[in-house]
């Protein structure tokens, strides 16, 4: 063996390890809350953008048809509902026969089903949307509002005017703050 060759010993020191764990700890005490927030935001967003597309699709299928389209709450995706939320789901319907069911000569255009994600979206008393053959929505202007009860500070609503158009708040349509479960 020669006398010039060293052996060198490979390893971490208690402090370099108590520094690694501690700067670990605090990465992960931070890192994981911050990424659940950014998922959960991405579904509330999701979720807006999923309501606000299919309002676009009802209103274009009611000027396309010539009748009224009509979006309702449905859990079932087979009829209007009157106790299920929004988020349980809805379906988007033809009303041919102008009773706002859906029924006789009436067409299923769409059917949403709900997701478990936690996300509430409430609007008080209105159960369905409906768009005359014009692309307006009279009677049906409102506010839906998208939370999640975990981070109500984010919340939002998807707010529709006689003319049929939503559009996207952080307050309700009088400048006051929005506030999960209430529509």
């Amino acid at each position: 063996m020669d006398i010039h060759t060293f052996h060198f010993q490979r390893g971490f020191t208690l402090l370099e390890m108590i520094i690694t764990l501690s700067i670990s700890t605090i990465l992960t005490t931070t890192a994981i809350p911050a990424f659940h927030q950014l998922v959960q935001r991405t579904r509330l967003t999701t979720e807006i953008n999923t309501f606000v597309g299919q309002l676009h699709y009802t209103r274009s299928e009611a000027i396309k048809r010539g009748v009224r389209a009509i979006m309702c709450r449905s859990s079932d995706g087979k009829s209007c509902e009157r106790t299920a939320g929004w988020e349980k789901g809805w379906i988007i319907f033809a009303d041919y026969n102008a009773n706002r069911e859906l029924d006789g000569p009436d067409e299923l255009l769409f059917v949403e089903k709900g997701e478990e994600n936690g996300i509430t979206i409430t609007s008080g008393r209105r159960r369905r949307i409906v768009y005359q053959n014009t692309g307006q929505s009279p009677g049906s202007n409102g506010t839906y509002v998208f939370c999640d009860p975990d981070y109500p500070e984010y919340a939002k609503a998807v707010i529709i005017s006689n003319t049929g158009r939503p559009r996207i708040s952080t307050v309700r349509p009088d400048g006051t703050s929005l506030a999960c479960g209430e529509g």
